[in-house]
């Protein structure tokens, strides 16, 4: 666990290093803003709603986590096998899972970062009325567990390629497409989707989030798809092995 935390902190420092974190944190903060405010068309917004309620923000931040997330992790380790230093780092005493683990920790420790600008909704809600604290706590928790899913799918894609550009790319069209795609195909595909089938897609499991309920099922789920992004990425990793 000592191994972890310090790659954590390291891969941490070196995110703030890089000026597309300080982009990523302020665009992350100035579209929830806009979306938030305003609404995406102008319909399910704070002043359309007329009530204390962070909705809008669940509703709309995981768009904006989804682009700029794999921003975020595109360097994570294309940029180590790029400059060479991954293969300085296998040879410290740590397992690929470790590096894996504290690359994933440190990114999140952004993800963190970027989500406590978002405080300041809560106390203007607050300021106008009394909204459910209950509802705010559970929609937090799950935007921290499909940003860190998010950022988990990112990071596997780093794992398959030296070029960043590349990274990005898919990393954003995994997430864009696990948070927007999924239930599109499977009701394209099936006139009565199945509920197991239905079970997959991202939205259905965060939406009980956004409503305030922590289910331990939808927990679970997030959970399960991290694991194997994190199972990937170190199989990818070892890859290099096999060469």
């Amino acid at each position: 666990m000592k191994q972890v935390l310090t790659i954590a902190r390291r891969e941490l420092a070196a995110i703030f290093d890089s000026p597309i974190a300080y982009i990523a944190a302020i665009v992350f903060l100035v579209a929830t803003s806009l979306m938030f405010f305003f609404g995406i068309d102008g319909s399910e917004d704070f002043f359309g709603a007329r009530e204390a309620t962070l909705r809008p923000l669940f509703d709309h931040a995981p768009w904006v986590l989804a682009v700029i997330l794999p921003a975020v992790t595109m360097r994570l380790i294309s940029e180590e096998k790029k400059s060479g230093t991954l293969e300085l780092l296998v040879t410290l005493p740590v397992s690929d899972l470790q590096i894996v683990l504290g690359k994933l920790l440190g990114s999140v420790g952004f993800l963190c970062i970027a989500l406590s600008l978002t405080l300041v909704f809560p106390l203007i809600i607050a300021s106008v009325g009394a909204p459910d604290l209950g509802a705010a706590i559970g929609g937090y928790i799950g935007l921290l567990l499909i940003g860190t899913t998010f950022l988990a799918l990112g990071l596997m894609t780093s794992t398959w390629t030296q070029n960043q550009i590349v990274a990005f790319i898919l990393g954003l069209l995994l997430c864009v497409f696990f948070w927007t795609a999924t239930d599109a195909l499977i009701k394209l595909a099936f006139e009565r989707p199945p509920a197991a089938l239905q079970l997959l897609d991202f939205r259905t499991h965060f939406n009980a989030f956004a409503r305030g309920v922590v289910d331990i099922r939808d927990v679970l789920y997030f959970v399960s798809v991290t694991a194997v992004a994190v199972v990937a990425s170190t199989y990818s990793l070892k890859s290099r092995n096999w060469k």
